[in-house]
């Protein structure tokens, strides 16, 4: 079951290492790529550190349009793959 996390309260399910998800998108081409590293930086405001490869589809679509999206998959979706 999906359920919504409170902002403030979102850096705990980066902290296990769960597979994280960068959405990006730009002039109308857009991209998904599992990110090898992320984690918690801030809590006030939430910021979340990812590590992206400057040779990366995503990198080029994220220094385009200024924003992207991380998504982390819940349990009930690892078997949807």
């Amino acid at each position: 079951m999906l359920a919504d996390v409170e902002l403030a309260k979102a850096y705990r399910l980066l902290n296990h290492g769960p597979t994280v998800l960068v959405s990006s998108a730009a002039g109308g081409r857009q991209n998904v790529m599992a990110a090898a590293w992320a984690m918690p930086l801030d809590f006030d405001p939430p910021k979340v550190l990812v590590v992206i490869d400057k040779s990366t589809y995503s990198r080029e679509l994220i220094e385009v349009s200024g924003e992207f999206i991380l998504n982390i998959p819940c349990r009930a979706q690892a078997g949807r793959c």
